[in-house]
């Protein structure tokens, strides 16, 4: 109520302006005093100590307004917050649902040291003034999801351990980028994220921690499988050492270790990959048979994946099926794959007749074959003519490798 309604009221029926002062108690001094002593020198015809009177009474009872500091009402200072949320809701909502793409951001990333604190604002969607971690809306809701999963257990999940630290970004980016698209995964698991990393930068000792760990937290099978298979290539090449000539040696302590970890992998949800590479697990260790098995398991799944029928070619070849051996790499050759996959091919059969010299002289023959269709007439020629060179070779596979040869110098003199 203005203070003049107030006035009104407390002096009842009398005319606010007709009340002598002096009729006022002491509590009704202050604004209604001047008021009255206003309206009295109004009827004086003294109008400009009757207008001083009336701001007197106007500043007592504003005494904010007379300082000349104007109080922001309650609804007002709502209406500015209210703006500024608003502001930053679209701003977040324009940045989920268009992200930005994660080989640009890569490139932005090399360059962060000069861009301003606020480019690195428009590039993240959020502040980063510094490279220190700060968990995210989706790191915390991952925390609480797993606390709630552990069904009321003392366990204290710590951020390092949903995100390890990984040097290299890329992980990081593809938490922040990867929202929409083919890279799009609601529940993105940064344990496995940050092992492959590991893996990739060749610290296999700290990705099979994480990776172990993952696997046991994991709280779906798909989830299980990554982490299992993470873990498999994580042993197996911390015992794959690359020798000089592109060929490898094994520890096979690692390559065992990867073999449980893919069993673990298609309990868990049975996949291609995970049976190709299990096959040549087990050919590693010598146990052919499970291998065969794990390899056609795989090739029944996606029939197309040629390494993993080339090394069934092999699993037959020591175990002297060279029937299968020659179908299952001509297999390959119809269907003219890259050159990458020839070499592989190549590299492995030298790596048999390295570790067992003079036992498997059809390999040379095999590596004739693929070195031809990989246009290597050189090294098909020398393999082909070292397999005829060897004893016992099988008089139909002999008429073989010379219609091979003759078909080499006939290629070599069109040339």
């Amino acid at each position: 109520m203005h203070w003049l309604s107030k006035i009104k009221m407390r002096l009842g029926r009398r005319d606010a302006g007709l009340v002598d002062p002096s009729d006022l108690g002491a509590e009704e001094s202050s604004p209604e005093l001047h008021y009255l002593r206003g309206n009295r020198l109004f009827d004086q015809k003294t109008w400009r100590e009757a207008a001083a009177e009336w701001r007197k009474a106007d500043v007592i009872w504003h005494p904010v307004q007379g300082s000349g500091f104007r109080r922001i009402p309650w609804l007002k200072f709502r209406a500015v917050l209210l703006l500024l949320l608003t502001v930053l809701a679209i701003h977040q909502s324009l940045y989920y649902i268009f992200p930005r793409d994660p080989s640009e951001m890569m490139m932005l990333a090399n360059e962060s040291s000069n861009r301003s604190w606020w480019e690195r604002f428009l590039d993240a969607g959020r502040p980063q003034p510094g490279d220190d971690h700060k968990m995210t809306i989706r790191e915390w809701w991952e925390s609480m999801r797993r606390k709630l999963g552990d069904h009321g257990q003392d366990q204290v999940v710590r951020s390092e351990t949903l995100r390890p630290t990984v040097p290299e970004r890329w992980a990081d980016l593809i938490r922040r980028y990867g929202r929409l698209g083919d890279s799009f995964v609601w529940d993105l698991d940064y344990s496995i994220i940050s092992g492959h990393g590991l893996s990739r930068m060749g610290d296999y000792d700290a990705a099979i921690e994480v990776l172990e760990k993952s696997a046991k937290e994991a709280d779906t099978p798909a989830k299980a499988a990554d982490a299992y298979q993470g873990l498999a290539n994580a042993h197996y090449y911390k015992g794959y050492r690359l020798q000089p000539g592109g060929l490898a040696e094994y520890d096979l302590n690692q390559v065992s270790k990867a073999a449980r970890s893919y069993e673990e992998s298609i309990k868990r949800q049975p996949r291609p990959l995970s049976y190709g590479n299990l096959g040549w697990m087990y050919y590693l260790l010598g146990d052919y048979e499970r291998a065969q098995e794990r390899s056609q398991q795989a090739l029944r799944l996606n029939r197309n994946l040629h390494y993993v029928r080339l090394n069934l070619g092999l699993i037959y070849l020591v175990q002297g099926k060279l029937r299968d051996s020659f179908d299952s790499y001509y297999t390959v050759i119809r269907a003219r794959p890259d050159e990458e996959v020839y070499l592989g091919g190549i590299n492995d059969l030298r790596e048999v007749m390295r570790d067992n010299p003079g036992r498997h002289p059809f390999a040379n023959f095999l590596i004739g074959l693929l070195a031809l269709k990989k246009g290597d007439l050189s090294q098909a020629k020398e393999a082909l003519e070292r397999f005829l060179g060897s004893p016992s070779v099988g008089r139909n596979w002999e008429v073989l490798g010379r219609e091979l040869l003759e078909e080499m110098d006939t290629k070599g003199l069109e040339k």
